[in-house]
């Protein structure tokens, strides 16, 4: 026994390096034991690089929202939205042509032709003596009322088929005389028709004719 104990005291060396062998053993158990009772892997917390990269993601990589999310399309109508109305257009108004303004703003109805008839010689209601010197006037009215000037009358006295006398007036109002005389043409007796077609300076025109009887007187 001297003997041996004498050997290890003579070699501290191998005394330290045996007591190092043994902590050494002794930290690595404990760690063996540690390690099976921790968590499995999957249900470790997330860790800081995932952590990082998920909050350092650029802005720019996001992806920007598309028109169909958050504007309304073409087809789409607004809500609450007023009906259309249609513009109003103001009327246009055409310029009167030359003609029109040249024109009287009056004078386009047609015309009324009357035959007045004296009452010199005159037997009975349609009937005058032979001889007679009655004379004759017209009236003659448009939109405007009984026309004077820029109205002309042509007269034409038959007897029968025969044309006794034929006259023209410048005139359709009679100004201080008669327009038309008879002067000699009621010397015969017959049956008489005195006709007066008139004619104005705005192109109207009209007719009118009266028929009476001359006998012996």
């Amino acid at each position: 026994m001297s003997s041996g104990r004498r050997s290890l005291a003579d070699h501290p060396v191998i005394v330290i390096i045996t007591v190092v062998a043994a902590v050494v053993g002794l930290i690595v158990g404990v760690k063996e034991l540690k390690g099976t009772d921790s968590a499995p892997p999957s249900a470790a917390a997330p860790t800081a690089t995932d952590t990082d990269t998920t909050l350092r993601t650029p802005a720019a990589t996001q992806v920007a929202p598309t028109q169909e999310e958050d504007m309304p399309t073409q087809d789409e109508e607004p809500e609450a939205s007023e009906p259309a109305r249609e513009p109003v257009t103001q009327p246009v108004e055409e310029e009167p042509s030359r003609a029109a303004v040249v024109q009287s703003p009056g004078h386009t109805a047609p015309l009324v032709v009357r035959i007045k008839l004296g009452s010199s010689g005159k037997t009975g209601p349609d009937s005058y003596r032979v001889g007679s010197r009655p004379g004759a006037n017209t009236e003659v009215y448009d939109d405007t009322g009984r026309l004077d000037r820029g109205c002309y009358v042509q007269w034409t006295l038959s007897r029968g088929s025969e044309v006794v006398r034929r006259v023209t007036s410048g005139r359709c109002r009679p100004p201080s005389i008669t327009l038309f005389n008879f002067e000699d043409s009621l010397d015969e007796p017959g049956s008489y028709t005195l006709k007066a077609d008139v004619t104005t300076d705005w192109r109207q025109t009209g007719t009118e004719s009266v028929t009476f009887n001359v006998v012996p007187g």
